[in-house]
């Protein structure tokens, strides 16, 4: 019992730790080191309360955290993200299962990608005047293209049958329909990139928001699914 209380009261704390995050990303564009260094302290907390054992439970989680934290370090080498975005995710990477991971940076890159269409939208249109652009109806175009994939590649969308159907004749047809959709995001991106550039150098996007709402979403759909009570455990 106090296991299970202590296990949704970190959760709750975790939600409203991440409902900050966003709201000071979105204020200053900052994410503060108490935040996410106060994240990162708790997860030890969070694996007892799942009863997760230290072989190979929290050894899995810790090299996820390291793991996760290292690749973004990378980006923030090259000027791609931002110090508090790396630390945040890292920490959250410590209180995520390993197999939702995948799901997570999915989510956080569709919501990330969103968000720069969106604001790039924005700029475009302050820049084109009244009415819709041609380089506006390309952005509108890629967005509901990036909804539709993201829909599909986190299972909230099914693929025509008839595609399916496809699939299953040949390996070849299956690597086609795996790898398509994000072929196709690819593509988008590059054609809202090439329209970006004409309107804007560059666009600061609170990624923090993306980060913090991709978690709120994992914590929110494992509850619903009934595995919020040890999803750790496993």
């Amino acid at each position: 019992m106090l296991h299970q209380i202590a296990h949704y009261g970190l959760l709750g704390a975790l939600a409203i730790a991440l409902l900050i995050a966003i709201a000071t990303d979105l204020k200053s564009r900052r994410i503060y080191n108490w935040l996410t260094l106060s994240i990162a302290l708790a997860a030890p907390l969070y694996w007892w309360s799942s009863g997760l054992g230290l072989w190979p439970g929290v050894a899995i989680q810790l090299g996820a955290g390291i793991g996760v934290f290292l690749a973004c370090y990378l980006f923030f080498a090259l000027g791609q993200m931002g110090g508090g975005d790396v630390k945040l995710l890292g920490a959250l990477a410590l209180w995520i299962p390993f197999d939702r991971l995948p799901a997570l940076v999915v989510m956080m890159a569709i919501i990330g990608w969103l968000l720069t269409m969106g604001m790039a939208a924005w700029r475009v249109r302050a820049s084109s005047g009244s009415g819709l652009s041609r380089d506006m109806l390309v952005l509108i175009g890629c967005f509901l293209c990036a909804f539709a994939i993201g829909a599909v590649l986190l299972g909230e969308a099914a693929l025509p049958s008839a595609l399916l159907d496809w699939s299953a004749e040949s390996l070849a047809a299956t690597l086609a329909i795996a790898v398509a959709p994000s072929l196709l995001l690819l593509v988008a991106t590059l054609v809202s990139l090439r329209v970006i550039k004409r309107h804007a150098r560059r666009i600061q996007v609170p990624y923090g928001l993306a980060i913090a709402s991709a978690g709120l979403w994992i914590i929110a759909t494992d509850l619903a699914a009934g595995s919020g009570g040890t999803p750790l455990a496993g």
